[in-house]
Formats: C-alpha cells, sequence, structure tokens
C-alpha cells in the first residue's frame, strides 16, 4: 500500500510490470477512487487539463481528475470524490467484461470515446465513462461487490503504479 493523492490504494498486486503487460493481453481493473469528482448542475464551464467534463445530460456532467480541482463554491457544484468510488476497467478485453454484468451496448459505435452512460452493472446503479478504458462510478457502499463481479467476469486486478503507467502519467 502507498499513498497516492491521500489514499491509501495497492501500489501493485504482484509485479507492476506483470501487472501491465496483462492489462495489455487482456482486462484488468485497478482502484480509481482517489479521482477528484465534481457534480454539476448546470452547464459545464471550463476545466484545465488533466480534468476531463463528461455529459451525463443537457443540463448534467461530471468532472473528473487526477489532481484536485478548483472551483468556486456554488449550489451547483458538488464534490463527490468521498460519495462514488471508481474503478478502472481497461484491456482489450474489458468489453467482454461488461457483457457479462450489464445489458448496456458498450460497442464503439454506442459508446464512443468521452461518452457517459448510466446503467445497472452487476445488479446495482452504475455511471460508465468511457476513456483510457472504463470508469465505472458507484456509491462506495457497493463497491466491493463491483469490484467482485468484475474479478469474477474475467477481469484480473493492477495497481497504480500499473495504472499510472496504462494511462500515461507514468513511465
Amino acid at each position: 500500500m502507498e499513498t497516492f493523492s491521500g489514499w491509501q490504494l495497492p501500489a501493485w498486486f504482484t509485479d507492476p510490470s506483470r501487472e501491465l503487460e496483462d492489462v495489455r493481453a487482456s482486462a484488468g481493473i485497478s482502484d480509481a477512487s482517489y479521482l477528484s469528482k465534481l457534480d454539476l448542475r448546470s452547464p459545464a464551464g471550463e476545466f484545465p487539463p488533466p480534468a476531463r467534463v463528461w455529459k451525463l445530460t443537457p443540463a448534467r456532467s461530471l468532472v473528473i481528475s487526477p489532481l484536485p480541482i478548483e472551483f468556486a463554491a456554488c449550489s451547483s457544484i458538488t464534490d463527490v470524490t468521498s460519495i462514488y468510488s471508481a474503478i478502472l476497467l481497461a484491456g482489450p478485453n474489458a468489453r467482454s467484461v461488461l457483457h457479462k454484468l450489464t445489458t448496456l451496448n458498450v460497442s464503439d459505435s454506442a459508446m464512443p470515446e468521452s461518452s457517459a452512460r448510466q446503467t445497472r452493472l452487476a445488479h446495482v446503479n452504475a455511471t460508465i465513462l468511457r476513456g483510457d478504458g472504463f470508469l465505472i462510478l458507484n456509491t462506495r457502499d457497493v463497491a466491493q461487490h463491483v469490484w467482485e463481479a468484475l474479478l469474477h467476469a474475467g477481469a484480473r486486478p493492477f495497481g497504480m503504479i500499473a495504472q499510472q503507467r496504462w494511462m500515461g502519467i507514468a513511465s
């Protein structure tokens, strides 16, 4: 365990290089709950990189960033970082893992890069964001259930070192 953005997370499960190879060859999951998350209930404004804006509805968006997000307090912005767990599902077999747990169409045409969908996954509510893989957001009370369902569906765990390499944050 190591500290990443103030969170105690597994740096690796077996070996970071081996975990990254496994993700690149199949499908892996990694805890990404440390990501800063803002719920916007108004049109999204500008947020500097590395923050990304995910449009959920015409009047609602999520802003996700590996760094703390600076924002002016107001009634239309809620910091939901501690409310939602985030699991990164990555690798060429990520879609086949999702197909076992949801009826949502996650094909490239139905869910292109930078899209967001709300659905049922492993019998619980989930928000799925398509980026460097699929970022699965759930309330924290069901995070362990979703993690175990993803493992059962064929994903293998990978730690923060491999996650940062996958996302191009570290070499």
